[in-house]
């Protein structure tokens, strides 16, 4: 009979760098356990999916209802950029407060198993979060589906989903920086202790408490940190460069134009390009801050 030497080979290859390995399994297959075991956690629980879903459509339809049609004018101006920063606000605050409790409760039992040459710190951090990747895509999209139109945003089709796809940007962003909360906290207590006061700041120099071009210069950095920034920028230029006109009220003009509200807020030379690349690179950052913040608690002392 003849034996196909190759294939030999390399599963002798193949098993001896399995046996030189403190892991039991080859990467691939630890990362599909993991995932799947991720996924039945997160999926074991309908009735918590549900009140998720119900609670994003609640907060939606609520802020829709107080914000309803806002036709630009020169007195909505302000409640549209009201409207947009309450979107970043919303999303921030129920995705880092959503996932807190990821890494921190669980660490125990990752290290348990992680020592016993279970799986990698990498493909443990990759399943955890790929599992929960799907609802921090639709939820955010569902929510701002429901607030476009009810607060009457405008626009074209193209406007509606350059705003989805910032919004469900800023959600994973916020979630990522979540994780790295949770992750360098030793326990729930520390990390919601942790969350606000290392939010609030980031959310002050988002361009809507505090003017950009009036921030001192000593604190600037801090808006390069936050997703509030770019995103805010981003859903405003989104907003109002296409607005050619905005009515007056009665012998009122303060903002002719959409451009004049951008140039007020100093995002006049601004892209949302630019914003959404720099909205990526903070995704990337809080998410290795996240995985190396696990890792360090992989290190034996």
């Amino acid at each position: 009979m003849a034996v196909d030497e190759s294939n030999f080979l390399y599963d002798s290859l193949e098993e001896a760098r399995v046996r030189r390995s403190p892991y039991r399994a080859r990467w691939l297959t630890q990362f599909r356990c993991v995932l799947w075991r991720s996924w039945l956690e997160v999926t074991r629980e309908p009735t918590l999916i549900r009140v998720r879903f119900f609670q994003v459509i609640l907060i939606a339809v609520l802020l829709g209802i107080i914000y309803f049609q806002q036709t630009p004018s020169q007195d909505t101006v302000t409640n549209i950029n009201g409207a947009i920063f309450l979107l970043l606000t919303n999303m921030t605050f129920q995705n880092v407060f959503g996932v807190i409790n990821t890494f921190c409760v669980q660490v125990p039992v990752f290290l348990r198993e992680h020592f016993n040459g279970m799986y990698r710190t990498d493909v443990y951090f990759l399943a955890k979060t790929a599992a929960e990747l799907p609802f921090y895509i639709v939820l955010p999209f569902i929510f701002c589906s429901i607030t476009y139109y009810m607060v009457g945003f405008g626009g074209t089709v193209i406007n509606f989903f350059t705003c989805a796809a910032i919004i469900v940007l800023v959600a994973n962003i916020s979630t990522s920086f979540g994780y790295m909360v949770s992750c360098v906290a030793n326990n729930l207590n520390m990390a919601l202790a942790m969350a606000v006061p290392l939010v609030i700041p980031l959310m002050l120099f988002g361009g809507f408490f505090l003017n950009n071009g009036s921030t001192p210069d000593w604190l600037s950095w801090v808006r390069y940190a936050s997703w509030f920034s770019y995103g805010n920028e981003a859903l405003l230029i989104n907003q109002w460069r296409s607005v050619e006109v905005i009515p007056s009220s009665g012998n009122y003009t303060r903002f002719p134009s959409g451009e004049a509200v951008l140039k007020f807020l100093n995002f006049d030379q601004g892209s949302i390009f630019i914003d959404v690349c720099c909205l990526v690179l903070l995704l990337l950052l809080y998410r290795t801050l996240a995985f190396l913040g696990l890792l360090s608690k992989t290190f034996r002392r």
